[in-house]
């Protein structure tokens, strides 16, 4: 049976990305990914509907988007989408979605202007299924309800 985990998304960053160290593989990258659906009603009204997705990259791929990504920026993600578990300062258990930007099929292209790149986040032999090993929330263990 073929089974596939993929998701891309098309947005404006929410904010400048987090970079971190990770114990003994690396760096991380997570930022938030704001993408804007806009329609008109059957009376001619315009509406509009943003959806936040939280992003973490892993691998190659975090020191061009820490370096060339900035809030405001288009860019396209192309990941997987994993959630997990986490317990917060209050001792709350908590439930999140990313997209996790690592391995081969993981990429983060800056869309238009003078900074369109590409980052692919390339091989991370280290990091298993879980790339990082360690959970990507906040240092504070609480979670925004809206990016910055």
């Amino acid at each position: 049976m073929l089974n596939m985990n993929r998701a891309t998304l098309v947005g404006h960053a929410g904010r400048d990305p987090e970079i971190r160290d990770l114990k003994n593989i690396g760096k991380a990258a997570t930022f938030s990914l704001a993408t804007t659906e806009k329609w008109t009603d059957r009376e001619g009204r315009p509406g509009e509907a943003t959806e936040w997705h939280r992003v973490v990259v892993y691998g190659p791929a975090v020191e061009p988007v820490s370096k060339m990504l900035r809030k405001g920026d288009a860019v396209m993600v192309e990941g997987r989408i994993a959630t997990r578990d986490y317990r917060d300062r209050e001792g709350n258990d908590r439930a999140i979605t990313e997209i996790v930007v690592a391995g081969a099929q993981g990429t983060v292209n800056m869309l238009g202007g003078r900074r369109s790149q590409t980052a692919d986040a390339g091989e991370n032999p280290e990091a298993g299924d879980d790339p990082g090993g360690e959970p990507a929330a906040p240092a504070n263990g609480e979670m925004p309800d809206a990016p910055e």
